[in-house]
């Protein structure tokens, strides 16, 4: 677990700081990064009003995901919608849960799942 930690400190340091010259482009975006027998690291990127983290209703397996920038998360799951006031850095564990989830601020929201295998 610990190496799970070590690896999300380190994708934050790059995703907040090694990048931080780059613009985003304005594309909604699913890509892994890092994929290997032990772990999956998924960027999302999301525009207002769409996906942020998966394509319409969907499930996620058990994973600690990190927001690279504030974000405000619409969620819908079958216990009903909960709105979310995300700020940059935050990070949380999930379990494994279907639902479908909407960048519901104004900018442009990026984040980070990290996937244990």
């Amino acid at each position: 677990m610990n190496r799970l930690f070590f690896t999300a400190a380190i994708l934050f340091y790059f995703a907040t700081y090694g990048q931080s010259q780059q613009s985003i482009a304005d594309t909604d975006t699913i890509k892994v990064i890092v994929e290997n027998d032990k772990v999956k690291v998924t960027e999302f990127v999301s525009t207002p009003g769409k996906d942020i983290c998966g394509k319409g209703k969907h499930t996620h397996a058990p994973h600690l995901s990190i927001l690279l920038t504030d974000a405000k998360v619409t969620v819908t799951t079958h216990d009903g919608t909960k709105i979310f006031d995300v700020k940059a850095g935050a990070a949380f564990w999930s379990d494994t849960e279907t639902h479908i989830a909407i960048n519901s601020g104004s900018n442009i929201a990026r984040a980070y799942t990290v996937e244990v295998k």
